[in-house]
């Protein structure tokens, strides 16, 4: 039932992705493509989430992902008005849980993250959104594990990686790195529990 209720709620807001996509770059998405991100989102959540609470969080996570990240890909540019307001959003939840351990890693990791992506801007490698997001995907990944924060950061990696590559070989100059931070995030969710058995 509850990836019933997770797949509804995706598909109920894809207009409202849509919609929020189109007023940050005037460019309206294949709503089919806004609503496979949605559904897998939601499907993954339903299916890996630790309670209720850590469900809410990575769909605030995921909403404002699938948005940003197409932002990202169109403009190279992660919006603070999609970001920024997720991370007291976020945390409420999550501290909500009552799991002070938990919390405390989930905040270990998020400054973890924009302390490493904030090496990468500092370098000119990455922009100062990446870093903002970081700390976001390092807040929901970290809460339910440190495997889950480091696994994720690899397949960022990796990702990313291979994305370079395919930007190198079309001759081009940069890419949105978001989209890798989101997937590798998203990878990470899936597969941790896995590897931790």
């Amino acid at each position: 039932m509850a990836f019933v209720g997770a797949a509804a709620a995706a598909l109920l807001a894809v207009p409202g992705l849509r919609r929020a996509v189109a007023l940050a770059t005037a460019r309206h998405p294949d709503p089919r493509l806004i609503a496979v991100a949605s559904l897998t989102a939601a499907l993954l959540i339903a299916w890996r989430a630790e309670g209720l609470l850590h469900a809410a969080a990575l769909a605030v996570v995921a909403a404002v992902g699938i948005a940003a990240g197409w932002i990202d890909a169109y403009e190279r540019r992660l919006p603070d008005v999609l970001v920024l307001p997720a991370y007291p959003v976020v945390a409420a939840l999550l501290l909500a849980t009552g799991d002070g351990e938990a919390m405390l890693r989930a905040a270990a990791c998020a400054a973890a993250g924009m302390a490493a992506f904030g090496i990468g801007c500092a370098a000119g490698q990455l922009g100062f959104g990446d870093v903002k997001l970081a700390g976001l995907l390092g807040l929901v990944t970290g809460w339910a594990a440190w495997d889950n924060a480091a696994i994720a950061l690899a397949a960022t990696v990796v990702i990313g990686g291979g994305q370079a590559v395919a930007v190198l070989v079309m001759k081009r100059k940069d890419f949105p790195y978001g989209p890798a931070m989101l997937a590798g995030t998203a990878a990470a969710i899936a597969v941790t529990p896995w590897l931790a058995t």
